[in-house]
Protein backbone atom coordinates (compact mmCIF):
# COMPACT_ATOMS: atom_id res chain seq x y z
CA UNK A 1 0.00 0.00 0.00
CA UNK A 2 3.08 2.22 0.94
CA UNK A 3 3.81 2.29 -2.56
CA UNK A 4 0.56 3.32 -4.26
CA UNK A 5 0.11 5.98 -1.88
CA UNK A 6 3.63 7.23 -2.39
CA UNK A 7 3.47 7.39 -5.91
CA UNK A 8 -0.34 8.76 -5.69
CA UNK A 9 -1.21 10.87 -3.42
CA UNK A 10 0.21 14.09 -4.68
CA UNK A 11 -2.08 13.52 -8.16
CA UNK A 12 -5.23 12.33 -5.80
CA UNK A 13 -4.73 14.88 -3.34
CA UNK A 14 -3.48 18.01 -5.72
CA UNK A 15 -4.26 20.81 -2.81
CA UNK A 16 -1.65 18.57 -0.65
CA UNK A 17 1.21 18.03 -2.69
CA UNK A 18 3.07 19.68 -0.28
CA UNK A 19 2.33 17.80 2.39
CA UNK A 20 4.16 15.43 0.40
CA UNK A 21 7.01 16.84 -1.15
CA UNK A 22 8.18 20.00 0.97
CA UNK A 23 11.01 19.43 3.44
CA UNK A 24 9.16 21.60 5.87
CA UNK A 25 6.28 18.95 6.10
CA UNK A 26 8.64 16.05 5.54
CA UNK A 27 8.65 15.00 9.58
CA UNK A 28 5.41 14.06 8.98
CA UNK A 29 5.07 12.57 6.07
CA UNK A 30 7.08 9.94 7.12
CA UNK A 31 5.15 9.57 10.73
CA UNK A 32 1.83 8.70 8.24
CA UNK A 33 4.43 6.23 6.44
CA UNK A 34 5.51 4.83 9.27
CA UNK A 35 2.10 3.79 10.51
CA UNK A 36 0.99 2.63 7.32
CA UNK A 37 4.29 0.09 7.39
CA UNK A 38 3.41 -0.96 11.03
CA UNK A 39 0.72 -3.78 10.37
CA UNK A 40 0.04 -3.88 13.67
CA UNK A 41 -0.81 -0.42 14.23
CA UNK A 42 -2.74 -0.03 10.64
CA UNK A 43 -4.97 -3.20 12.02
CA UNK A 44 -5.59 -1.27 14.81
CA UNK A 45 -6.31 2.17 13.27
CA UNK A 46 -8.81 0.05 10.64
CA UNK A 47 -10.37 -2.11 13.63
CA UNK A 48 -11.15 1.75 15.51
CA UNK A 49 -12.59 3.15 12.46
CA UNK A 50 -14.42 -0.27 11.73
CA UNK A 51 -15.53 -0.92 15.17
CA UNK A 52 -15.80 2.22 17.19
CA UNK A 53 -16.53 4.61 14.64
CA UNK A 54 -12.93 6.11 16.03
CA UNK A 55 -11.40 8.47 12.58
CA UNK A 56 -8.07 6.82 11.82
CA UNK A 57 -7.11 10.84 12.27
CA UNK A 58 -7.46 10.73 16.05
CA UNK A 59 -5.90 6.69 16.43
CA UNK A 60 -3.09 7.67 14.64
CA UNK A 61 -2.54 11.18 16.87
CA UNK A 62 -3.08 9.27 19.99
CA UNK A 63 -0.91 6.94 19.57
CA UNK A 64 1.95 8.82 18.12
CA UNK A 65 1.12 12.17 21.10
CA UNK A 66 4.57 11.77 22.38
CA UNK A 67 6.71 12.01 18.92
CA UNK A 68 3.74 14.82 17.92
CA UNK A 69 5.22 16.36 21.20
CA UNK A 70 8.67 16.43 20.06
CA UNK A 71 7.87 17.47 16.26
CA UNK A 72 6.21 20.01 17.05
CA UNK A 73 8.20 21.39 19.98
CA UNK A 74 4.77 22.18 22.01
CA UNK A 75 3.61 20.69 24.82
CA UNK A 76 0.16 20.45 23.37
CA UNK A 77 1.27 19.27 19.91
CA UNK A 78 -1.06 21.74 18.25
CA UNK A 79 -0.37 20.90 14.83
CA UNK A 80 -0.41 23.66 11.53
CA UNK A 81 -4.09 23.94 9.99
CA UNK A 82 -2.10 22.94 6.55
CA UNK A 83 -0.92 19.68 8.57
CA UNK A 84 -4.07 18.64 10.35
CA UNK A 85 -6.09 18.44 6.62
CA UNK A 86 -2.96 16.85 5.05
CA UNK A 87 -2.92 13.79 8.09
CA UNK A 88 -6.66 13.68 7.26
CA UNK A 89 -6.19 13.48 3.37
CA UNK A 90 -3.41 11.07 3.91
CA UNK A 91 -5.51 8.81 5.53
CA UNK A 92 -8.34 9.42 3.41
CA UNK A 93 -6.40 8.02 0.88
CA UNK A 94 -4.65 4.79 2.95
CA UNK A 95 -8.93 3.97 3.29
CA UNK A 96 -11.09 5.07 0.56
CA UNK A 97 -7.87 4.14 -2.50
CA UNK A 98 -6.13 2.03 -0.50
CA UNK A 99 -9.09 0.25 1.16
CA UNK A 100 -11.46 0.07 -0.61
CA UNK A 101 -13.54 1.88 1.60
CA UNK A 102 -16.89 3.73 -0.27
CA UNK A 103 -18.36 5.99 2.46
CA UNK A 104 -17.38 8.73 5.26
CA UNK A 105 -18.74 10.54 7.82
CA UNK A 106 -17.30 13.61 9.70
CA UNK A 107 -17.42 13.40 13.66
CA UNK A 108 -16.51 15.36 16.49
CA UNK A 109 -13.34 13.71 18.11
CA UNK A 110 -12.58 16.78 20.97
CA UNK A 111 -8.66 16.51 20.32
CA UNK A 112 -8.40 20.41 22.01
CA UNK A 113 -5.65 19.39 24.72
CA UNK A 114 -3.60 17.76 22.28
CA UNK A 115 -3.42 18.89 18.65
CA UNK A 116 -6.50 21.11 18.59
CA UNK A 117 -8.45 18.80 16.49
CA UNK A 118 -11.56 18.88 16.68
CA UNK A 119 -13.27 17.01 14.11
CA UNK A 120 -12.30 14.26 12.00
CA UNK A 121 -13.51 11.53 9.27
CA UNK A 122 -14.26 7.61 10.11
CA UNK A 123 -14.69 5.70 6.99
CA UNK A 124 -17.41 2.99 5.73
CA UNK A 125 -17.53 0.00 3.23
CA UNK A 126 -20.64 1.24 1.66
CA UNK A 127 -22.02 4.51 0.97
CA UNK A 128 -23.76 6.49 3.66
Amino acid sequence: MRKYIEENFSEIYTNFRDFQFDRKYRCYWKKCLEAVDDEELLSHIIFCNDVFCIPPVKTFLTYYKDDFILLTKKRDAELPLFVKRSIGAFWGMVFRFGLGYKGQKNVCVSMNEYFKVRTATYFTKEEM
